[in-house]
């Protein structure tokens, strides 16, 4: 472009739009941030159950934990959320579900918070604690229950989480702290099932298991079945620690967080 046809472009107005569109871009990609927690709709103080930071976590006491898996607060990472989020698009809290919130808990419902566990129904929620891990995101219901999450609104290329029984039922809710079993499939094609976890086993708590697998290009939607391990649904408050889904934003930087690997039975299909 020369000079004339610059001046003519000013004089008309045209150089001036593209002017702001650039400056409104910068300033679009310069504040995209993560879906943040404290965007959703949380519970207000420590829950029916309150959580404790020790030293090292027991067995015989609900809620405790030694370990913290923060907030993932790099730009491209989604989480999943039940109340405070949006679809198919998510907003700033995260993604919530398509399907009817009727299928999202087998009891205790409706759900009304995002990262908590089921608690006793209503108002007795807490937050979540697997295995003596405290997830500050996370996703909590009891079995048998269905969240089908729309893959359309954004290019997601991975998703990760933690799966496991929530610590509210130490010490030894029904023998053994509930149990439950995670099947997590794209577009009707399993890509993770769980074995049957528990709340404990031989006196110790079951940490929780790491759940990752990439989403492959065109995805529709993510659905997340919480079984009931086989054994009935009685005591089974299954959850879901840290779900989110990662973009290439996301992926291209190293989580500041994280705990080591505990790989459950992945079942890879892509």
């Amino acid at each position: 472009m020369n000079f004339v046809n610059m001046f003519r472009e000013l004089n008309s107005g045209k150089l001036i739009g593209r002017f702001a569109f650039i400056v409104m871009l910068i300033i679009g990609v310069a504040f995209s941030v993560y879906a943040a927690k404290d965007d959703c709709t949380n519970i207000d103080g420590d829950g029916a159950v309150a959580i404790q930071e020790v030293d090292e976590e027991d067995v015989g006491v609900a809620n405790d934990y030694d370990e913290v898996v923060e907030e993932d607060d790099r730009k491209g990472v989604i989480y999943l959320a039940v109340i405070g989020g949006a679809q198919p698009k998510a907003n700033a809290c995260g993604l919530i579900p398509k399907n009817d919130a009727g299928a999202w808990t087998g009891w205790g419902g409706p759900l009304n918070f995002d990262n908590v566990t089921i608690g006793e129904g209503g108002n007795t929620r807490n937050h979540i604690v697997i295995g003596g891990t405290y997830f500050e995101r996370g996703i909590g219901a009891h079995a048998i229950a269905t969240l089908v999450y729309d893959l359309t609104g954004d290019k997601y290329l991975k998703f990760e989480a933690y799966v496991g029984m929530s610590d509210e039922k130490d010490p030894g809710g029904c023998g053994h702290g509930g149990s439950s079993d995670f099947t997590f499939s794209i577009d009707g094609k399993e890509a993770f099932k769980s074995e049957r976890l528990t709340g404990s086993d031989g006196g110790e708590n079951v940490e929780a298991v790491k759940v990752e697998f990439n989403i492959p290009s065109g995805a529709k939607e993510l659905t997340i079945v919480m079984g009931d391990g086989g054994d009935g649904i009685g005591c089974d408050h299954s959850t879901i620690g840290d779900a989110k889904l990662l973009t290439g934003q996301a992926l291209a930087v190293e989580p500041a967080n994280k705990l080591p690997t505990i790989w459950g039975h992945l079942k890879a299909r892509y």
